[in-house]
């Protein structure tokens, strides 16, 4: 009962967004009346079109929008796809109708450009206090002990699951670790006939299987999970060198304002140091290059570090776990600043001029670093690595090195565009916010 009123609740939510992005492009698309030929139809024609609302939430509906719940970047890439669909659709109607010249094309154009960015925001916003009131909240029982069930998932009030140790919970999580392929499929037959909904976690969990695809074999009732390194493929390389062109061209007047401020304060807090930090750095292929960072340490930052180790021992086996000192005196002012917003790696964007980096990509390791890397280092040195990337924006200052080994394997997997740009969103939040990269 309370899953289909939160349905309905989310339909009607969409629905009006649906109908404030009408009205707000129709408002921007009469202040550039001088500009245009006048608009032939009213506010009313648009705003009453039940076509546009039919065609968008039955898109929705067509990508399981309204039956499944997902985190909110998998829905929103859904929301995004089912909003291009449904504007080719829109288009190919209108066409096909003869009534094309009719509707300004800038009116909705614009409106789906808007749609694309209130709808997520919208859904974001109603799931969590459709949670909140317990409309979106769905019991699950766990059998296992994965820590990131807990962690992702009863912490996500997007996705709406909270933990129940009732047995007639309607959902279950399966943990896959620590039980034999017997045992899984016994479970499962069970759960299938006592549950609506089970989920299991795949045993192995270095591949996003959402981007793999699945061949039937239909006459021995078995699929095969295709999957491949993502950033081997030279066609994902080609597009990936593309998007970071791009990306630099469109970023690149806020770089040189960034970095014009920065360079001001850090000749203000020490005018006698050097602005750029300088450091040789593993790159594609093991070829080492000089990589570019802003000066956040004092000059004398070796001397200055020597008698903090002497006064505090601890700092030593700290460092060895996580490649950095809990309180590290030589850090300026500015330097601390930077560090907490990442803003001390923005030269690196001459690295990716340079075609040394990406924008988004595994993390430049240090030479004293490569024998750590271990088994994993052909697959993190066949890419270039990024100016950010997953270990920065995913609690950067509680993950340890073995965890950034992970993260930057799982990035060359299973890279995508769409994963590209969820990175670059969430790390100008952190630089934003200052939350998350100490």
């Amino acid at each position: 009962m309370k899953h289909n009123i939160s349905k309905l609740i989310l339909i009607l939510s969409d629905i009006f967004t649906i109908f404030i992005s009408i009205t707000l492009a129709y408002i921007l698309r009469e202040s550039l009346e001088g500009e245009f030929s006048s608009i032939s139809r009213t506010y009313d024609e648009y705003i009453e079109n039940i076509f546009v609302y039919l065609i968008v939430v039955l898109t929705f509906v067509n990508e399981k929008i309204y039956k499944y719940r997902f985190d909110f970047w998998q829905e929103t890439r859904l929301v995004l796809r089912g909003l291009s669909i449904s504007l080719v659709l829109l288009l190919s109607m209108l066409a096909i109708t003869q009534t094309v010249e009719e509707y300004s094309r800038i009116i909705i154009i614009m409106s789906f450009l808007i749609m694309s960015v209130f709808i997520p925001i919208s859904k974001n916003r109603l799931k969590k206090l459709l949670f909140t009131i317990g409309l979106w909240k769905r019991e699950a029982e766990v059998c296992g002990s994965d820590e990131s069930v807990n962690e992702e998932v009863f912490n996500n009030p997007y996705l709406g699951y909270v933990y129940s140790e009732h047995i007639n919970a309607q959902t279950i999580f399966i943990d896959t670790k620590n039980i034999t392929a017997r045992e899984l499929q016994e479970r499962l037959n069970v759960s299938l006939q006592e549950k609506k909904e089970v989920l299991f976690i795949p045993l192995l969990q270095s591949f996003n299987f959402s981007n793999a695809r699945i061949v039937e074999l239909t006459n021995a009732r078995k699929n095969i999970i295709v999957v491949e390194n993502a950033l081997f493929k030279k066609t994902n390389i080609m597009i990936k060198k593309v998007s970071d062109l791009l990306l630099s061209a469109l970023f690149f007047p806020f770089f040189i304002l960034f970095f014009l401020i920065i360079v001001v304060l850090i000749k203000k807090e020490e005018p006698q140091g050097s602005i750029f930090f300088k450091q040789k750095r593993m790159g594609r292929d093991g070829k080492k290059f000089i990589c570019y960072k802003f000066r956040s340490m004092y000059e004398n930052g070796d001397e200055i570090l020597k008698k903090h180790l002497k006064e505090h021992p601890e700092e030593i086996s700290y460092y060895a776990k996580f490649h950095k000192y809990k309180k590290d005196p030589r850090i300026t002012k500015i330097g601390s600043l930077m560090r907490k917003t990442s803003l001390d790696e923005l030269p690196q964007i001459i690295n990716v001029v340079k075609g040394e980096m990406s924008l988004i990509g595994p993390r430049p390791y240090m030479l004293n670093e490569q024998k750590k890397l271990d088994e994993f280092i052909d697959i993190i040195q066949a890419v270039k690595p990024g100016i950010t990337g997953l270990w920065q924006v995913n609690g950067r200052s509680n993950v340890d090195f073995n965890s950034r080994i992970e993260m930057d394997v799982w990035y060359t997997r299973n890279w995508n565009l769409w994963l590209d740009l969820v990175i670059l969103v969430k790390t100008i939040k952190v630089v934003l916010l200052r939350k998350g990269a100490n």
